[in-house]
């Protein structure tokens, strides 16, 4: 029997450059501010691009294993994130939209405080 896997994907634009993205993507002390994953979950890298690609095998307590894949292009002055979360188990996809929302938000938060 097949399973039912969903996915979600976000694009965001940011007035910052990709260097300033990568680095709030990747810094251990941004990532606890704007990513604060619930402790529940884990989050293991799978593949990295410096300065392109992130991309984490995801698993929550309860849930199977999913896969997050964040992807840097720059855009003028700019930088587009490509956030997918897929492999997500059906019952449990939109709830990941109440996750990542508010998180790409303190994101843009991070990367403008960053800025000043």
């Amino acid at each position: 029997m097949a399973e039912n896997l969903a996915a979600l994907r976000f694009t965001r634009r940011y007035g910052a450059s990709l260097e300033e993205v990568w680095q709030v993507l990747t810094d251990p002390a941004s990532i606890s501010r704007w990513l604060g994953p619930p402790a529940d979950v884990d989050a293991r890298m799978r593949t990295v691009e410096p300065g392109r690609v992130l991309e984490l095998d995801w698993t929550r307590r309860g849930e199977g294993g999913s896969l997050v894949r964040l992807e840097l292009a720059p855009d003028g002055a700019g930088t587009v994130l490509v956030l997918d979360h897929s492999r997500l188990e059906a019952r449990v996809c939109m709830g990941y939209f109440g996750f990542w929302t508010p998180r790409l938000d303190r994101f843009g938060a991070e990367l403008r405080e960053g800025r000043r």
